[in-house]
């Protein structure tokens, strides 16, 4: 008997915990660190992301919020390879040729807006959500030699779950899909196609098609907090 009221104490704890959380009209906010993982013909490799999210509730189960996400990556070095020829100039234009893969570091900005549906089941809040913001990418200026961005519109989806860990906190892990819109790979080149190889590109790894979309996945743990959270109210 002591063990069956033991077990509903808890699931009470729980399930007022988890009621804390999912009150309407309550804004709550959640950082994120993960990975973001671009499709192989983004010639992105994969990098470090942070996110930040914040969310208001109506009721619930509906949920409206803003997210930020910064990410910094590599450029994939075998995509960008380039052709450096030295020696006498005199002599076909040089004796020597190295061929080299440039790689240069990015830093991505995400800024959106996303509705977001879950249900609740005693400490565990599954949901999935979808969005669309507008994608910065920025160059290495100390590594690019120039200062160079690019923007344009993205759209997201995703799924996840939050677990309650009290009234006020809680961990949540979700994965979204993140696509950017008016991609351009020709921005990422280190060199801006001055010294392309031409010559053998056989005997390099071949390079994907070049698409004008580019698909992320990105993963994310993050820590949920709601301020002014007591008591369920």
């Amino acid at each position: 008997m002591r063990r069956v009221l033991t077990s509903l104490a808890l699931l009470a704890v729980s399930t007022a915990a988890l009621g804390a959380q999912v009150q309407p009209k309550r804004f709550s906010v959640t950082t994120r660190l993960g990975a973001i993982t671009p499709e192989r013909a983004a010639s992105m490799d994969v990098g470090g992301l942070v996110g930040l999210d914040t969310e208001y509730s109506f009721n619930r189960y509906v949920a409206l919020g803003t997210s930020l996400d910064v990410a910094r990556s590599n450029t994939h070095g075998a995509d960008f390879v380039a052709r450096l020829r030295y020696g006498n100039a005199a002599t076909g234009g040089g004796d020597t040729v190295f061929y080299q893969y440039l790689s240069q570091p990015v830093n991505t900005f995400n800024l959106g807006v996303f509705g977001l549906a879950r249900y609740p089941a005693g400490k565990l809040a599954p949901f999935v959500m979808a969005g669309v913001g507008n994608y910065t990418m920025l160059l290495d200026t100390q590594v690019a030699g120039r200062a160079a961005r690019r923007n344009n519109m993205s759209y997201t989806f995703g799924a996840g779950a939050w677990y309650a860990l009290n009234e006020r906190t809680g961990i949540q892990l979700d994965v979204r899909s993140m696509t950017m819109r008016k991609y351009d790979r020709a921005f990422l080149d280190p060199s801006s196609g001055k010294s392309p190889n031409t010559v053998f590109p056989e005997d390099f790894p071949a390079v994907p098609a070049a698409k004008n979309t580019a698909q992320n996945t990105v993963i994310t743990l993050g820590f949920r907090y709601i301020p002014g959270a007591s008591g369920g109210n």
